[in-house]
């Protein structure tokens, strides 16, 4: 499934958040492949992705590891999916 995510960043820089984005790509290559990541400004990243397994996305979204992550960073999510018109 193509997807397309919002991230809202509120503690860190975009720089810091792409550091640990980027030290999770062993885990995310697991769910996801043929990943784009997107600055838009300082405070918000656009990653465009394709999951090939959904179940361990939200298994990974809800942890409370990620959770944990989130809170610290100030992170929020916003999950869309794509689709060819």
């Amino acid at each position: 499934m193509n997807t397309l995510i919002i991230v809202k960043i509120s503690n860190v820089t975009y720089d810091e958040w792409k550091k640990k984005f980027d030290s999770d790509a062993e885990v995310q290559s697991k769910m996801m492949r043929n990943t784009l990541v997107g600055r838009v400004d300082e405070n918000t990243a656009m990653i465009s992705t394709e999951i090939f397994d959904q179940e361990m996305v939200g298994q990974f979204m809800t942890s409370d590891e990620f959770k944990k992550m989130e809170q610290e960073l100030g992170l929020s999510h916003e999950v869309y999916q794509l689709s060819k018109t």
